[in-house]
C-alpha cells in the first residue's frame, strides 16, 4: 500500500513538473496595431501566438515590453522568448526560431505627397534625407538597398517619425505599411492627408522565437509551428483577423514545410 502510494505521488510531481514545462513567457515591443497593451488580448499577434501555443499543449503568458529590456531578458534566459521577431542569422547564436512565420508585413516607403519622389531606382534616392526608428533594424536595411552614406534620422516611437515626416524633418518614413497607415487613420494626427504610402520594398516575416537557454529551444519552435498551421487549419486564424479586423500583407500566410 505504501509503495502504491508512492507511485502515485511519483507520479503526480513529474505532470507537474510537465505541466510547468510546457509554461511560457514570450514578449512583444509596443508595436500598433499589432501589439500593444491598449488593444485587446494585448492586439492580434499575441493572440495568434497564444492561440497557437494552446493548440499544441503550450500555455504562452504574453507580455508587452520595452524591446532593449527583451533581450536583454531573453538572452539571460529570464522569459523564454520573444513573440514578434524578425528573423536574423547573427541571432541564432541565442534563439531557436519557428519554421513558421506567424506574420508577413509590407514594408516601404511613407512620403508627403508634395515631395514629387518617384521610385524609379533605389539609387536615385540617395540624396534625399530618411527616418528610420531608433534602435530598429530598418536602419541597416536601407544603407544595404540604398547607400551605406545616406542620411539617417533616427526618431523613438513609430508616431513621432510621422509627425517628422509630415513637418518636413525628413523627406522619406522607411517603415511597415500597416504601422504607418494605422497611425494616420487612427492617431488624429494634423495633415495626415499629406502622407501618402509610396512603394513597398520588402515583406517582413514575423517569428516567435524561443531562447536557447531552454533546452527544449527547437522542440518548442517545432511545436508553435504546428500550431500555427493547426489553428490555419481549422478557420482559428481567419476568426483571429475578423475579430481584430487586420490582415496579413499576403492574406493567404506561405506554411512552412
Amino acid at each position: 500500500m505504501i509503495f502504491r502510494t508512492l507511485l502515485i505521488v511519483i507520479a503526480l510531481c513529474s505532470l507537474s513538473l510537465t505541466a510547468r514545462a510546457q509554461s511560457l513567457v514570450l514578449a512583444c515591443n509596443p508595436w500598433q496595431p499589432l501589439a500593444d497593451n491598449t488593444l485587446p488580448n494585448q492586439g492580434l499577434l499575441s493572440d495568434i501566438v497564444v492561440t497557437a501555443g494552446a493548440r499544441v499543449g503550450i500555455e504562452i503568458e504574453h507580455k508587452i515590453l520595452p524591446w532593449n529590456r527583451i533581450v536583454a531578458l531573453v538572452k539571460k534566459g529570464e522569459i523564454d522568448g520573444i513573440s514578434c521577431s524578425t528573423y536574423a542569422d547573427d541571432d541564432l547564436t541565442w534563439l531557436s526560431y519557428t519554421d513558421q512565420a506567424f506574420w508577413v508585413t509590407e514594408v516601404g516607403f511613407f512620403v508627403r505627397k508634395d515631395s514629387n519622389i518617384k521610385l524609379n531606382k533605389l539609387e536615385d534616392l540617395s540624396n534625399y534625407t530618411f527616418g528610420s526608428l531608433q534602435g530598429g533594424n530598418y536602419t541597416e536595411v536601407l544603407r544595404g538597398l540604398i547607400d551605406k552614406d545616406i542620411q539617417i534620422i533616427p526618431y523613438p516611437k513609430e508616431m513621432y517619425g510621422m509627425k517628422m515626416l509630415i513637418e518636413n524633418r525628413f523627406d522619406i518614413l522607411f517603415t511597415s505599411e500597416i504601422v504607418g497607415n494605422a497611425i494616420l487613420n487612427e492617431q488624429n494626427l494634423e495633415r495626415a492627408g499629406e502622407v501618402k504610402y509610396l512603394e513597398t520594398l520588402f515583406l517582413e516575416h514575423i517569428h516567435p522565437a524561443i531562447s536557447l537557454k531552454r533546452n527544449d529551444a527547437k522542440k518548442i519552435a517545432e511545436r508553435l509551428s504546428k500550431g500555427y498551421k493547426l489553428i490555419k487549419a481549422d478557420g482559428t486564424l481567419e476568426h483571429l483577423f475578423q475579430k481584430h479586423k487586420l490582415y496579413p500583407s499576403s492574406y493567404n500566410v506561405k506554411l512552412a514545410n
